[in-house]
C-alpha cells in the first residue's frame, strides 16, 4: 500500500513540475563581435583588435513566467565582455548591460533596475548604422584638451542605461507606443540630485516608422545637468530603407568646474540609407553634421561625417562586415570615430581621422 501511495505522490508531483516547467522558461541567449579597426586620426597609423563593431558582446538570460490573465512575471540578465580579452566590460558590472524584473501585461510593462532609457530607444532606431562601427553618431568622439577622448554625446555614454530606473513600455495601439523612464537618485537629502527622466513616443505603420525621445539627468553635486532630444525616423521603399534624424546633446564641461554657464552644445543631423543588394548582403551609407554650439567657441568646429559599411551573412546567426568612416577637422576641432563599445584614438586638431573596421559577429 505504502509502495503505490509513494509512487502516486511521485506522478503528481511529476506533474505539477510538467506544468511549472510548460508555464515557465528561462533563455540562455548571446553574441560574440570581434573587430580589427586600423585608423588614423592625423598622428599616425594606430592598429587594434577589439571588442563590439556593431555590438558589444555579450551573454545573458531573459525569463519569463506566466502569472494567468495575460499577465507574466520577466527579468533579464546581460554580461558584456571584450570579446578579444575576456573581460568584463562596462565598468566590471556582472551584468552591466542590463539587470532588471518587472511584470508584462495587456496593459503593457513596468520593469525595475539597470535598463536601457526609452530616449535611447528610439533615437538608436533612425540611425542606420544602429550604434555599429564608426558611420553610427552614437560613436562620433571628440578629444579634450588634455588628450581624453569622450563621446561628443557624453549624455548619451552616462544614461542609455540606467541604474535605479523604473520603466513603463505600453502597448502598441494603431501603431503608436511610448515609454517613461525615471532613475532614482540616491542623494542623501535630495529628491532630484542624480535622478535620471526619460520618455520617447513612437510610431510604426506598415513602411514608416517615426520616434521622437527626451532624457534629462540632474548632477548629484553640481549645478550642472546632462540632457539630450532627438526627433527622426525611417521609411522602407523595395530593397531599400531610408533615415533621417536629429539628436541633440547639452553637458556640463568636463574640464573645467561644471557650471551651467560653461556648457558643451552639440546637434547631430544625419541622413542613411540601408540597401539590400540581395537577402544575404546589405550595403550602408550615412553622412552626418556635428553642430558644435558650445560655450567659449571662436570660431565654428561643424564637421561631417561620411560612412559606408557592407555587411554580408554567412547564416542566419554569422555575419561578417567591414566600414570606412571619416570627419574633417576644422578650427581646431578634434573628432575621432570608435564603434559600438570602445572610443575612438586621440586626434589632432584640424586633421581628417579616417578608420577602416571589419569584424565577424555571431549570436547563439
Amino acid at each position: 500500500m505504502k509502495t503505490y501511495t509513494r509512487a502516486a505522490v511521485v506522478v503528481l508531483l511529476s506533474s505539477f513540475a510538467c506544468a511549472a516547467r510548460a508555464q515557465s522558461s528561462v533563455t540562455l541567449y548571446g553574441m560574440v563581435d570581434i573587430l580589427m579597426d586600423i585608423s588614423n586620426q592625423g598622428n599616425g597609423t594606430l592598429t587594434r583588435m577589439t571588442n563590439g563593431g556593431l555590438a558589444g558582446s555579450r551573454i545573458g538570460l531573459a525569463g519569463v513566467e506566466e502569472l494567468g490573465n495575460g499577465y507574466k512575471a520577466i527579468f533579464k540578465l546581460e554580461n558584456g565582455f571584450a570579446s578579444n580579452t575576456g573581460v568584463i566590460e562596462q565598468g566590471g558590472a556582472l551584468f552591466g548591460r542590463q539587470a532588471w524584473v518587472g511584470l508584462q501585461g495587456p496593459q503593457g510593462s513596468l520593469t525595475f533596475g539597470r535598463q536601457y532609457a526609452p530616449e535611447f530607444l528610439a533615437v538608436s532606431d533612425y540611425d542606420a548604422f544602429f550604434a555599429g562601427l564608426g558611420g553610427s553618431f552614437w560613436n562620433f568622439d571628440r578629444t579634450l584638451s588634455n588628450g581624453t577622448v569622450q563621446s561628443t554625446l557624453m549624455t548619451d555614454i552616462i544614461t542609455c542605461r540606467t541604474n535605479n530606473s523604473i520603466v513603463y513600455s505600453s502597448p502598441t495601439v494603431q501603431g503608436v507606443s511610448f515609454g517613461l523612464m525615471y532613475g532614482v537618485g540616491g542623494v542623501p537629502g535630495s529628491i532630484s540630485g542624480g535622478a535620471t527622466i526619460s520618455g520617447a513616443l513612437n510610431y510604426a505603420n506598415g513602411p514608416l516608422a517615426l520616434h521622437a525621445g527626451y532624457l534629462h539627468m540632474k548632477d548629484a553635486s553640481d549645478p550642472g545637468y546632462y540632457e539630450e532630444w532627438g526627433v527622426g525616423g525611417n521609411f522602407v521603399i523595395g530593397p531599400a530603407k531610408l533615415y533621417a534624424g536629429y539628436t541633440k546633446d547639452i553637458y556640463p564641461d568636463t574640464t573645467t568646474p561644471a557650471t551651467i554657464q560653461n556648457t558643451q552644445r552639440y546637434a547631430i543631423a544625419n541622413l542613411g540609407v540601408k540597401y539590400m543588394l540581395r537577402p544575404s548582403l546589405a550595403l550602408i551609407g550615412q553622412v552626418s553634421k556635428i553642430i558644435d554650439t558650445s560655450d567659449g567657441l571662436g570660431a565654428s568646429q561643424n564637421a561631417y561625417v561620411e560612412a559606408v559599411e557592407i555587411n554580408y551573412q554567412l547564416s542566419k546567426r554569422t555575419s561578417v562586415y567591414g566600414g570606412y568612416s571619416q570627419v574633417n577637422n576644422k578650427n581646431g576641432s578634434a573628432y575621432s570615430l570608435g564603434a559600438a563599445v570602445y572610443y575612438g584614438g586621440p586626434a589632432v586638431p584640424d586633421t581628417t581621422s579616417r578608420v577602416f573596421q571589419f569584424g565577424m559577429r555571431t549570436l547563439f
